[in-house]
C-alpha cells in the first residue's frame, strides 16, 4: 500500500469549538493511532493539540478587533486570520511531502489553489463539505468528500465528476459519549455545573447565533415551557449574534430557568450525560457532528426534518419535527414527557444507531479506502 502524506489544518483547532474543529481533531487523532500514513495537523491559536503545527494568526475573536483603531477590520476578522495562517501552510506544502491536503474551511485551500496554478505543486485539495458550500464554490478543489447522499446527489447533478467525488459520512468515538450515570451522580456533576436537579434539562449545542442555528428561535420555543419543570442549557461559541440571543432570553425567560456555556470539548461526555433532552433548531445542516453525539450519549435528539437528517436521525426518529412551524419543538419536548417508555426507547434506539452507522471503528476503513483511490491517481497541476 502506497503510505501518503495527508496534511488537514483548521485555523479555529485550539480555542474554537465547533464542528468543524471537532472533525479535524478526532481526524488526526485516529489516522495516526492507525499509522497507515503520514499525517501532518496545522492548528491555529489556543491549546495545543499533540502532534500538532500550532500556526500563530490572530484570532478572528481578538479583543483588538474592539479597539477604534481595528474596529473597521473585525467583520473581516476571521478571513484576516485564513489568510495569515495560510503563509506557513503553503511553505510546508512546497517545501514538504504533501500529498493530500484534506480540509474543511475554504481560505487556505483557495490560497493553494491558486499558488499552484501559479507556481504548479502535487499536492490534491480534498474538501470535506460540511458547512456544506455550494457546487457552484467547490468545483475548483480535486476531490469532494460529502458526508450524506443529499450532498452527494446534489454534486452529481451539478456535473462535479463522479470519479472525483466520495460519500464518507463523519465519524465519532461513540463510546466516549456513552457515559451511563445514575441518577444521584448526575444530581451531583449537576450542582457541579450550577444547574438545578429538579428539572428536566434541555442542551442545544452549537454557535450561538440567530441566523444557521437559530438559538433565537429555540429560545422562543422554551418560553412556553413551565419554567419549574424544564431547564434550557445552552453550550457553544459565542459570535456576533450572540449577545442578541441572551437579551432575547433575559427578555423572555424566567431567571434561573437558563443559561448560557462555553465548554472544552473533552468535557462535552459530561455536558450530553446528564441532560435529558437534546435539542437543535437549525433548518439545514451540512451534516451536524451535534446530533451524533446527543445520540451516542442516550439523549432524545429533536431536529427539523429534511432529507439529510432522516439518514442522520433514522426516518422513523421520533425526534425529527418541522421546526419551521412554532409550537412544534414544545409540543415535541412535551410530549417525551409525557410518554417515558417512548422517550427512552428512542433514546436507547439512537445510541445502538449512532455507534453502529458513525462509529469510527466502522468509518476508518472508508477514509483509508478515499484517501488510496486519490494516491492512485497523479496529482492535478491546475
Amino acid at each position: 500500500m502506497n503510505q501518503g502524506n495527508v496534511l488537514l489544518y483548521s485555523p479555529g483547532l485550539g480555542y474554537i469549538n465547533r464542528g468543524g474543529e471537532t472533525f479535524t481533531r478526532k481526524l488526526h487523532k485516529v489516522l495516526t493511532q492507525k499509522q497507515d500514513l503520514q499525517v501532518t495537523l496545522f492548528q491555529g491559536a489556543g491549546k495545543l493539540i499533540e502532534g500538532a503545527t500550532k500556526v500563530w494568526a490572530p484570532r478572528r475573536n481578538a479583543r483588538f478587533y474592539d479597539c477604534r483603531l481595528f474596529s473597521g477590520f473585525k467583520p473581516k476578522s476571521y478571513w484576516i486570520e485564513s489568510l495569515i495562517f495560510s503563509l506557513p501552510l503553503a511553505l510546508h506544502c512546497y517545501s514538504q511531502p504533501c500529498d493530500i491536503i484534506h480540509f474543511n474551511e475554504s481560505v487556505p485551500a483557495n490560497v493553494l489553489y491558486h499558488l499552484r496554478r501559479r507556481f504548479g505543486g502535487r499536492f490534491r485539495l480534498l474538501l470535506c463539505n460540511g458547512a456544506p458550500l455550494l457546487p457552484m464554490h467547490y468545483k475548483r478543489y480535486d476531490y469532494v468528500q460529502t458526508l450524506t447522499p443529499t450532498y452527494y446527489q446534489e454534486a452529481l447533478e451539478s456535473g462535479y465528476p463522479k470519479e472525483n467525488l466520495f460519500l464518507v459520512t463523519h465519524g465519532l468515538d461513540c463510546q466516549l459519549f456513552a457515559k451511563q450515570l445514575d441518577s444521584q451522580t448526575i444530581a451531583l456533576k449537576r450542582q457541579a455545573w450550577n444547574l438545578p436537579t429538579d428539572r428536566s434539562l434541555i442542551l442545544s449545542v452549537g454557535a450561538v447565533n440567530t441566523g444557521h442555528k437559530r438559538m433565537d428561535w429555540l429560545v422562543t420555543e422554551f418560553s412556553k415551557l413551565d419554567p419549574k419543570k424544564f431547564f434550557l442549557w445552552i453550550v457553544g461559541q459565542p459570535e456576533a449574534e450572540t449577545q442578541t440571543v441572551k437579551d432575547l432570553a433575559a427578555a423572555m425567560l424566567k431567571p434561573g430557568s437558563y443559561t448560557f456555556d462555553v465548554v472544552p470539548y473533552a468535557r462535552m461526555p459530561e455536558v450530553y450525560a446528564i441532560a435529558d433532552y437534546f435539542a437543535m433548531c437549525s433548518l439545514k445542516e451540512g451534516f451536524g457532528l451535534v446530533y451524533i453525539e446527543a445520540m451516542a450519549a442516550g439523549l432524545p435528539t429533536i431536529a427539523h426534518r429534511t432529507l439529510n437528517t432522516e439518514w442522520i436521525l433514522g426516518m422513523d426518529n421520533r425526534g425529527l419535527i418541522n421546526m419551521g412551524r412554532p409550537d412544534t419543538l414544545r409540543d415535541q419536548v412535551l410530549y417525551f414527557e409525557a410518554h417515558p417508555q417512548e422517550r427512552r426507547q428512542q433514546a436507547s434506539w439512537n445510541q445502538v444507531h449512532a455507534r453502529e452507522k458513525f462509529d469510527w471503528s466502522s468509518l476508518y476503513d472508508q477514509y483509508l479506502w478515499m484517501y488510496q483511490q486519490m494516491l492512485a491517481k497523479p496529482a492535478s497541476s491546475r
